[in-house]
């Protein structure tokens, strides 16, 4: 039966949103910031919070990073990192706003901004240094242990076996990134196959490509071994490649829709092992290039 009983979490993320103290806050960040952008009045920047307001807005950012509300966690999380980001650009020295950056880049797993912000962070008991520590060892990229995924590409990334796997995100998810990650890091363990990486445009050809080698063998490799050239791989962009004629290698393709289509005519028993469409949402588009 339904008491209508709600737990604490409930209660305090439901409402965040319109609490309107925390909308006047946020005003006066969001007007303080737009004043510091175009280099406008640096003294009413220096007053912009009282202390009392500093750490206020802190706080709610802090509370907004641990949100587990069902339906806006994203969003309380995402709000939660723009406070403090903000925060740090207007008070740059602040060990306050630093602690609290540090906290909640920490509470939402974001390793990059805690690393921009405040690499120097700890948590400040021992079991949110355990949590922290073994979430971050679940979010390294095994390609890379240095780095780490954020969340929802762990999450991404982790479906790449499946036998089918469609995800849809924002241009800066990184999605091609989970891709790349995915093949080298097969590759890096003795991976002999073929891989396409189908992407929208021409345009798109030499920076994808230029960004597979740097992965693999290029100057960005931090590993210092050229691991096409150990493993017999080439980067392929046309059908008409030389690189094809040989059989004894494996391949990465490059390639747009076309193109692919042009290399399967030309060699009709060639094997895909994995095929990574980009933009796979125009597949269905209504126009020429849909067939493809």
């Amino acid at each position: 039966m339904n008491t209508g009983k709600r737990t604490l979490g409930s209660a305090i993320f439901t409402d965040i949103d319109s609490n309107a103290y925390l909308g006047k806050l946020y005003a006066r960040l969001l007007k303080g910031y737009g004043m510091h952008v175009f280099n406008i009045g640096q003294s009413q920047q220096a007053g912009l919070f009282t202390s009392k307001e500093k750490s206020d807005i802190l706080r709610f950012a802090d509370i907004l990073s641990k949100s587990n509300d069902p339906a806006k966690a994203d969003s309380h999380m995402i709000w939660a990192q723009e406070i403090v980001i903000l925060m740090n650009e207007l008070y740059p020295d602040d060990p306050l706003v630093k602690l609290y950056a540090g906290n909640v880049f920490s509470s939402v797993g974001n390793h990059k901004g805690l690393e921009l912000v405040n690499k120097t962070y700890s948590e400040p008991n021992a079991l949110e240094e355990i949590f922290a520590k073994f979430r971050s060892d679940y979010l390294a990229i095994p390609a890379e242990p240095g780095e780490h995924f954020f969340g929802e590409q762990k999450n991404a990334y982790d479906h790449l076996t499946d036998e089918c796997f469609s995800y849809s995100a924002p241009t800066s998810m990184g999605k091609s990134f989970i891709m790349r990650m995915f093949i080298k890091d097969e590759i890096m363990h003795g991976a002999q196959k073929n891989y396409a990486l189908i992407v929208p445009t021409k345009a798109l050809i030499n920076e994808v490509r230029t960004k597979v080698i740097d992965d693999l063998g290029g100057e960005k490799n931090t590993e210092k071994i050229n691991y096409l050239a150990r493993c017999n791989y080439s980067v392929v962009t046309a059908a008409s490649d030389i690189a094809l004629e040989d059989e004894s290698q494996n391949f990465i393709l490059v390639m747009t829709p076309e193109r692919l289509l042009y290399l399967l005519i030309a060699k009709p028993h060639f094997d895909l092992d994995y095929l990574f469409i980009d933009e796979a949402h125009k597949l269905s588009g209504k126009n020429s290039r849909a067939p493809f």
